[in-house]
């Protein structure tokens, strides 16, 4: 049985608008060190948290089990998505990261490098692409590369630079 009387729902509503706003998904970018152009041809990039990697189990008499937490999972990894360019931003831009040892560092920023609440260093990335599809029928898409990023991320948040990234 639903329980929706009017002062029951404004509670909740109060303390959940207490909260503040909810954070949107499409408010970040992504900034790679020595290709800051190309922040704006991130579409799609993992946002970085900790948490253990995952449970230990250990087990007691009469069948009893339990869990604790391995330790915090440093290592990570996500889902990356890039728009390509006319003049081959992103062609060009992993090539250059390959020839100079495949990996680099980046912030990802919830807002823009301009204005933002707070961005998260991560180190030692690199991005493993999978071949993208050229479609002679396909006239209404963009040419996006994805693919899975590496990266390390050990806890580093910079503050933000504006109370509003809007």
């Amino acid at each position: 049985m639903t329980v929706s009387i009017p002062a029951y729902m404004k509670g909740f509503y109060d303390s959940t608008r207490a909260m503040g706003a909810k954070v949107v998904s499409s408010d970040f970018t992504l900034e790679i060190e020595g290709f800051e152009q190309n922040y704006l041809l991130c579409k799609q990039a993992p946002w970085p948290e900790l948490s253990p990697a995952g449970e230990i189990e250990s087990y007691s008499p009469l069948g009893g089990k339990m869990f604790q937490p391995q330790q915090v999972e440093f290592a990570q990894q996500g889902q990356v998505s890039m728009m390509e360019t006319v003049a081959g931003n992103i062609d060009n831009m992993m090539i250059d990261l390959i020839t100079k040892g495949g990996t680099f560092n980046a912030k990802v920023y919830e807002g823009t490098p301009q204005k933002f609440l707070r961005a998260k260093r991560i180190v030692d990335c690199f991005i493993q692409l999978d071949a993208p599809d050229r479609d002679w029928e396909n006239r209404s898409q963009i040419l996006i590369f994805s693919g899975t990023m590496f990266y390390h991320f050990f806890g580093e948040v910079i503050p933000g630079n504006s109370g509003n990234y809007r």
